[in-house]
């Protein structure tokens, strides 16, 4: 088996993101084997946001979240704090994913 195959896998996700407004879906793609130790080291080296964007970029390969003028915003951390994102959406997209996969593992060991 080839790391760089592994690498690859993604998967398609739809996350709602509730607030006192109402929920918003985002559907986006992950990768699936995104945690790696040089991911984990990078990790320990940020702070504060940069942390959670720097998840982001790394894990999320495709999303639908557009700014105001329609455009989809870009997966980069230029692109995020652009368009304002909330860090509270990006902590749901985070902890969707981590369920998400924690879900997958438990229906291989079951």
């Amino acid at each position: 088996m080839r790391i760089s195959d592994l690498a690859k896998e993604t998967k398609k996700l739809e996350v709602v993101y509730k607030t006192s407004s109402g929920e918003f879906p985002v559907n986006l793609e992950y990768r699936t084997q995104a945690i790696t130790l040089g991911f984990l080291k990078e990790l320990e080296q940020a702070q504060g946001a940069d942390r959670i964007v720097y998840q982001i970029t790394q894990v999320v390969t495709r999303w639908d979240l557009q700014d105001e003028n329609d455009q989809v915003i870009p997966i980069s951390a230029e692109g995020i704090e652009a368009a304002g994102v909330p860090v509270y959406l990006l902590n749901s997209i985070l902890g969707a994913i981590a369920e998400d996969r924690l879900l997958g593992a438990e229906a291989k060991n079951a």
